[in-house]
């Protein structure tokens, strides 16, 4: 009796915390509704002062619609399935966050899996931002996934 009303109670708490009003999805590169935004993730509570010396310097992307920042890929690899998992750091403001992404190249699908104020916990963090979805209308996801694409020598499908 006193499990099922522990179960009861864990399972009521649980539903009260996730069932708060959503915000409606804007179509912007910030994706607020699921809280990641690769766009702004250097002036989240993820980021960090930026150190004097970083241990890997990553390779920089290109990112026109988001000038003010700096977006580095530090690491990519092919999942099982195909996609591209990649290691992204922001520096932004004398700032740095980093985001774990996954990219499905052949169907031009993005999302971040996680997001950390290191490479390490970036790798065990979730912030989850929910299923791959379309890159249209994201600027910086295109420019980010067509970077990560073209450095896994799996250039992103035409749109």
């Amino acid at each position: 009796m006193i499990k099922t009303l522990a179960l009861a109670f864990a399972g009521a708490t649980l539903l009260a915390a996730c069932s708060g009003e959503q915000p409606a999805n804007t179509n912007s590169d910030t994706m607020t509704e699921n809280g990641v935004s690769l766009r702004n993730l250097a002036e989240t509570d993820v980021a960090v002062p930026k150190p004097e010396q970083l241990t890997v310097k990553g390779r920089l992307i290109p990112t026109p619609s988001d000038p003010t920042s700096r977006h580095f890929l530090l690491r990519e690899r092919k999942a099982v399935g195909g996609t591209i998992i990649a290691i992204l750091r922001q520096e932004h403001d004398g700032k740095v966050a980093y985001a774990r992404t996954e990219t499905d190249c052949a169907n031009r699908l993005f999302h971040v899996l996680g997001v950390g104020p290191n490479r390490a916990l970036v790798e065990t963090n979730v912030a989850h931002d929910g299923p791959l979805r379309p890159i249209k209308g994201l600027p910086l996801r295109e420019e980010l996934a067509t970077y990560v694409c073209e450095a896994s020598g799996t250039p992103l499908a035409k749109g």
